[in-house]
């Protein structure tokens, strides 16, 4: 902290940092029905374009069945393509549209058709966000992030880098909040996302860190869980040490996918109790090994405690 601290003022003294307005964009979910089929669509909306993209699953069909979306929202009105990766031809194919009403950030209402002039094949459409926007929806909040040049011994591929010192976080006009807690060494650009994390409503930030002279994983995030007693953004220990995770709302548990690009691949759920994130189910292939191997935990006084260990063949 008294370093962070020390830096800025070096950093005001010389000139050197300045502050620019963040692009936000923010992962929203909803969930609801195509016709009587019930789905679970994740959307990526941001506050500097109409642009939006986004993913969709037939609960039937299950998480890793995903349809991808992109298209526009205009004057409360979305207009989404879908497609999806055809196996057979090796494609990728549009499969539908969406048009839909965006109201009171609260729903979507509308019809899926699976051409965009043809209505023989239409579907309703209706679906509830997840997270309590009218209560909450820092995407209407100003970020704002001090940033300072990295030094000149960086490599030249870090030139659009920046250090992040701290991010002001306005509302109507006034600073709400000031989070400092940034290594000095993480790489930024202009970027914040948000997402709810811990899944009880209420969007969260996630500044993306970048590490361009890395091969593999040359990128991460850096989490703030929204704290609704103590009304404050606070830096999270565990998604931290984690990286790059992923977020199942309908399920609440978090992925992480790992690969060595040789066919050795893990994915490792977790779930949170009481705050803590906590392991519940691990799954490993390897290269030449035809079984999947499990693991499962059991969340004992926030510890995961392994209960099983088995293989199936994939």
């Amino acid at each position: 902290m008294v370093k962070t601290i020390l830096l800025i003022l070096l950093s005001a003294i010389f000139g050197q940092a300045y502050a620019q307005k963040a692009k936000v964009t923010a992962n929203l979910n909803f969930t609801g029905n195509i016709g009587k089929f019930p789905i679970e669509m994740k959307l990526s909306l941001s506050n500097y374009n109409d642009s939006i993209s986004g993913e969709y699953y037939y609960i039937k069909s299950g998480y890793d069945r995903k349809l991808y979306l992109e298209g526009t929202l205009r004057n409360g009105q979305m207009l989404l393509k879908e497609t999806a990766y055809n196996a057979k031809s090796k494609k990728i194919e549009t499969t539908g549209y969406f048009r839909m009403a965006y109201t009171a950030q609260t729903s979507l209402s509308g019809s899926w058709d699976k051409t965009i002039r043809n209505a023989k094949n239409t579907l309703g459409v209706k679906l509830q966000c997840r997270e309590h926007l009218q209560a909450f929806n820092p995407l209407g909040f100003d970020f704002i992030m001090s940033k300072n040049k990295p030094d000149d011994n960086m490599p030249e591929n870090t030139a659009d880098y920046f250090t992040l010192l701290f991010l002001k976080i306005n509302v109507n006009k006034s600073s709400r909040w000031i989070i400092h807690d940034f290594d000095v060494h993480d790489l930024v650009k202009d970027d914040v996302e948000l997402e709810d994390v811990n899944f009880d409503g209420y969007l969260d930030i996630k500044v993306p860190i970048y590490y361009p002279n890395r091969v593999k994983n040359d990128y991460g995030y850096v989490y703030f869980v929204y704290d609704v007693k103590r009304k404050g953004f606070i830096k999270n220990k565990n998604l931290n040490d984690l990286g790059v995770v992923f977020f199942d709302p309908a399920k609440k548990l978090i992925y992480k996918y790992d690969a060595d690009g040789s066919g050795n691949e893990a994915t490792m759920y977790y779930r949170w109790q009481n705050g803590k994130l906590c392991l519940e189910k691990a799954e490993r292939v390897y290269e030449n090994d035809p079984y999947i191997h499990y693991e499962e935990y059991k969340i004992v006084n926030g510890k995961s405690v392994k209960v099983k260990d088995y293989k199936k063949k994939g």
